[in-house]
């Protein structure tokens, strides 16, 4: 089951749209962190879809302390960043069941918790701003995660 773990972000609108990507690839989970709004929240239940209702979550005051709690429960921790050592995330090796760390929409991710990743994973873009939404990164993941679902339950097609 992968966990989607928001570091900070800002808008709650981002938060209800990593809501609807869990769901997607249903089973996984959100941990919120820090200043993430939490279900309860009118433009979260909004953008949700009311998914946040079937997407199982918890909320730690720092994002340090999930990561801590998914990397002690077994998990493989992915830092999703544009840095120099990311690796595009489909070439990248990652379990179905890790932890995918997304940043605040303005600071990026935590540099606690990206020393932390045991690989760095980005979506490569052509673009000069390189400012792909926060929210748009977790559904193009949410992606991979089904593609490799459906690869290894049936095989690639000859």
């Amino acid at each position: 089951m992968p966990i989607f773990l928001l570091d900070n972000l800002r808008s709650a609108f981002n938060v209800g749209s990593v809501f609807r990507s869990a769901e997607a690839v249903y089973p996984s989970a959100v941990f919120l962190t820090g200043i993430c709004c939490r279900p309860g929240n009118r433009k979260l239940s909004h953008t949700s879809r009311g998914t946040y209702a079937v997407v199982p979550w918890r909320y730690f005051s720092k994002a340090e302390d999930a990561a801590i709690w998914a990397k002690e429960s077994g998990r493989m921790l992915v830092a999703v960043e544009n840095s120099d050592n990311a690796i595009p995330i489909w070439e990248a090796r990652f379990d179905l069941s890790s932890v995918f760390m997304l940043g605040n929409e303005a600071d990026g991710l935590n540099p606690a918790i990206a020393q932390m990743a045991d690989v760095s994973i980005c979506f490569p873009q052509t673009g000069q701003r390189k400012c792909i939404n926060v929210s748009s990164v977790a559904a193009i993941i949410a992606s991979e995660i089904q593609r490799r679902k459906w690869l290894e339950s049936s095989g690639p097609s000859i």
